[in-house]
């Protein structure tokens, strides 16, 4: 009996390690010592932006992440959240896409990726309030956002700008160095083009660790 519940502590032990949970120690955290476990990637859906919605994107962004990582992760729809007014930028007209991360606790695991039907901008290009598809902050390395507001092809093109946002949040990719047309992460240099994009080119895939 003593053994049996020794194995159980040693598994609760284990287990709670893993769940990554941010607190004052944890923010600071070297690479090298932050749990190894694969990550869950959260899909938090915003004001209107439905479940359903937020579901329908699971399958090919999990696809093109096993495709690339060769690691099958795990998917989780989060309950719908409201986006508050402190986060739109001063004319308040849309969403300020940096304060929208800023404004998700992160984890030090899990990536979440915040999805929206809103407009949302941040300071990019010598402009102080440029409209943008997507965002990853450098700083936060667990949360991205995703708005469809611009993207013309919503059903086709959507969980493209989120695995491109994903892969940038998660594993640090940069923007493909090859400026490949055909691959997911090409800079849109802000006239983003989805058409040929469905995978990441060889170099960038080469580069995908998870």
């Amino acid at each position: 009996m003593k053994k049996v519940c020794f194995s159980l502590s040693l598994l609760a032990i284990l287990l709670i390690g893993c769940q990554g949970n941010k607190t004052e120690e944890s923010e600071q955290l070297p690479d090298d010592e932050k749990c190894s476990c694969p990550p869950t990637v959260m899909l938090q859906p915003c004001n209107d932006f439905t479940q359903a919605e937020a579901k329908a994107l699971i399958p090919k962004i999990q696809n093109v992440i096993t495709e690339s990582a060769g690691i099958e992760l795990d998917f989780d729809v989060l309950p719908t959240i409201q986006l508050s007014d402190s986060l739109l930028n001063d004319a308040k007209t849309r969403y300020r896409a940096d304060k929208i991360i800023r404004s998700i606790k992160e984890n030090h695991h899990d990536v979440i990726i915040v999805l929206t039907h809103q407009d949302i901008s941040c300071t990019l290009r010598g402009k102080a309030d440029w409209g943008v598809n997507g965002l990853s902050i450098m700083s936060n390395h667990y949360v991205c956002v995703v708005s469809d507001f611009r993207i013309k092809n919503k059903k086709r093109d959507l969980w493209k700008v989120a695995a491109h946002e994903f892969f940038h949040a998660y594993c640090s990719l940069p923007h493909c160095p090859d400026d490949d047309p055909n691959c997911l992460m090409q800079d849109a240099k802000g006239h983003p083009n989805y058409t040929t994009k469905e995978h990441l080119c060889k170099n960038c895939t080469e580069k995908c660790k998870i």
